[in-house]
């Protein structure tokens, strides 16, 4: 807990000296009774800009706050208050950058993490790189000598059991208290303050008394901090944290790790989130091609034909390029919220054509020619669309602008939305009923 408060008290004092930054608050630890989970070698840092901050700036800002909280062997990540609502709601999914390597040797493991760590650490958007596991500590071996066992009549396990009590201690007993119990727990006093010399005078029971130097080799060794499983292969963690999308930034490592020479039998391999996302994204991507084809089979049945479904299918992709055009001219980036927006666009855009298009055929029912019945519909539909478009932009734009705490997190999605439904309904009353009349006039000629 003092290495964490000083830690947070120097990366504190960094932090007011950035320009943006108004105060600061640190926590450390978690009391008692309330809904922060931190252990006590970690900590919060909370930073209150100052009122003039502009939010289409947060991700210099962010940068900037990354900047000055480096501290060696410090990890460290950076959120929002939204963020951190939402990752303290999905705490149980994993890290979102692990790299695991996978060996026989801890020497050979904790070599290659080094390397690792090191080439991880020239990688762009990749920030607060932890090789937790590889580092070796300072520990006590306690290694059983066959010949002092033989000569005292004592086993391994006989030696094990007897230090197991002296040192980690062991309940041996319990006493009636009132209604509960007191249990009896015996050890050494204070073992972990003995220095080697005191251990190694230790009394163990053989066959008489005997030093547990004489049955024993004790000495202070380095060794790993953790010895790791992963799917019953040993195993090292070291994690980061991705200031990009998380794609970017497993594409760059993998280039950085790509001349990595493995010996025989090693292998490096990426968890963490990364993988279930890629089984996510399959999976989205089935069920995306599921539901085209119901789209297209029910719009094909309304509209006898593929001309309609194929038109109103084109403008997707289209609305789409709404949507990204709005975010690079806005200087706004592309986060998860506004991801929610690119599927809305799909609705809305459809939603204009069908009504367009239904109203053509309707026309061409009647016996209008195409110019004519495609003229009538975009005259009568011209009005609902606008003023659809119209008041749905008036809604979303304060939040577009950033107006009002707390717009940042959903600025994202409100000038895709914004800038979709306008190059939809731009789309929709001019591009789409040119489209309709070239193909149609095309297709009657061919019939005739």
């Amino acid at each position: 807990m003092h290495d964490t408060r000083d830690a947070a008290d120097r990366i504190s004092q960094r932090l007011m000296g950035l320009e943006p930054v108004a105060h600061v608050f640190t926590r450390v630890g978690s009391a008692s009774g309330t809904s922060y989970t931190e252990p006590a070698y970690a900590g919060e840092i909370q930073i209150a800009l100052k009122p003039n901050v502009n939010a289409g700036s947060l991700d210099k800002i962010g940068q900037q706050v990354l900047a000055a909280s480096r501290l060696p062997a410090v990890q460290t990540a950076i959120g929002t208050p939204t963020l951190e609502r939402v990752g303290e709601t999905l705490s149980g999914l994993p890290q979102p950058f692990v790299i695991d390597l996978y060996g026989d040797s801890i020497t050979t493991l904790q070599s290659l993490s080094s390397e690792v760590t090191s080439r991880l650490a020239e990688v762009p958007n990749l920030s607060d790189v932890f090789n937790n596991d590889g580092y070796p500590i300072t520990e006590l071996q306690i290694t059983p000598d066959p010949a002092g066992l033989a000569l005292h009549g004592i086993t391994p396990a006989q030696l094990f059991s007897q230090l197991h009590i002296l040192l980690a201690g062991q309940t041996i007993a319990t006493v009636p208290d009132g209604n509960s119990h007191l249990d009896v727990f015996i050890r050494l006093a204070d073992p972990t303050q003995l220095s080697i010399e005191q251990l190694k005078q230790i009394p163990i029971m053989a066959n008489g008394w005997a030093a547990l130097r004489d049955v024993a080799d004790v000495n202070m060794a380095t060794g790993p901090n953790v010895i790791r499983h992963l799917n019953g292969l040993r195993a090292i963690e070291i994690l980061a944290t991705p200031t990009a999308p998380l794609g970017q930034v497993i594409s760059a490592s993998k280039k950085a790790l790509e001349t990595l020479h493995m010996p025989a039998g090693y292998e490096v391999k990426f968890g963490g989130l990364y993988p279930q996302l890629e089984h996510a994204a399959i999976n989205v991507a089935i069920a995306a091609a599921i539901a085209l084809a119901l789209m297209l089979g029910i719009l094909t049945l309304q509209f006898d034909g593929l001309l309609v479904p194929g038109l109103l299918l084109l403008q997707m992709p289209l609305a789409f390029s709404g949507g990204a055009i709005a975010l690079v001219v806005s200087g706004i980036g592309l986060n998860a919220i506004g991801l929610i927006a690119f599927l809305t666009l799909i609705g809305v855009s459809l939603n204009h054509g069908i009504v367009l298009l239904q109203l053509v055929k309707r026309n061409e029912a009647q016996g209008q020619s195409v110019l004519d019945a495609v003229r009538d519909a975009v005259e009568v539909r011209f009005r609902p669309i606008v003023l659809t478009v119209l008041t749905a932009s008036l809604g979303l734009l304060p939040t577009a602008l950033g107006f009002g705490k707390g717009a940042a997190p959903e600025q994202g999605l409100a000038i895709v939305t914004l800038g979709g439904l306008v190059w939809s309904g731009l789309l929709s009353t001019n591009l789409l009923p040119a489209l309709y009349v070239y193909r149609r006039e095309r297709q009657l000629r061919k019939a005739s």
